[in-house]
């Protein structure tokens, strides 16, 4: 027996997309991120000091280039989904940076009240990705995506390296986390969350 046409993969599970992003946009969410004083630390699960709040009143351009991968997404999860009324109208709200230090790590949690999330990451030192593994999980500063039932035949847990300018947008629901490294340095990304209004 022989297969008469190329195999084909259906899509299951949740739909996780990555982009890459503009330079430039990032630089100034970086700059913006910076200064920003509200801290947003206790609304969220990770055990990281410095987590700050923009303000997307003060900074309305901010939202608007965010549509561009919101509405990527939504393209993607059309044809992921075989959905094609899929449209929603949506908000951005919140929005925060994370500013990572040594030692410190988000643990496995999901973002209540809302339907996607995303991170951005906007600086990754070269050393924390060089150092050492000293623990069987997952290497310094990555982030890991959990889903489903661990048996033969699913991949439950997928495990992204993150890089510079690179953006990844799931559902909210989507148990995900961030593992600790220990080099004195930084490792800053941007994350938020995506109302519908269906």
């Amino acid at each position: 027996m022989k297969i008469l046409a190329d195999y084909q993969h259906v899509p299951f599970g949740p739909y996780v997309a990555k982009m890459n992003t503009d330079p430039d946009f990032c630089r100034r969410l970086l700059e913006a991120g910076k200064i920003l004083t509200k801290k947003h630390t206790n609304y969220l699960a990770g055990n990281i000091k410095h987590e700050y709040l923009y303000d997307l009143k003060k900074h309305p351009w901010i939202e608007e280039e965010f549509k561009v991968c919101v509405n990527t997404w939504i393209e993607g999860f059309k044809s992921f989904s075989g959905d094609r009324k899929f449209n929603p109208k949506y908000k951005l709200d919140p929005l925060w940076i994370n500013f990572q230090k040594a030692g410190e790590y988000n643990p496995v949690h999901t973002h209540p009240n809302c339907n996607l999330s995303f991170i951005l990451f906007l600086e990754i030192p070269k050393e924390m990705l060089e150092e050492d593994r000293t623990t069987r999980g997952a290497p310094p500063g990555h982030t890991g995506f959990l889903y489903g039932e661990d048996t033969y035949g699913f991949i439950t847990h997928r495990i992204v390296k993150p890089e510079k300018n690179v953006l990844y947008m799931f559902p909210s629901n989507l148990r995900h986390y961030v593992s600790h490294f220990n080099s004195k340095v930084t490792r800053t990304s941007v994350s938020g969350n995506i109302i519908f209004n269906i």
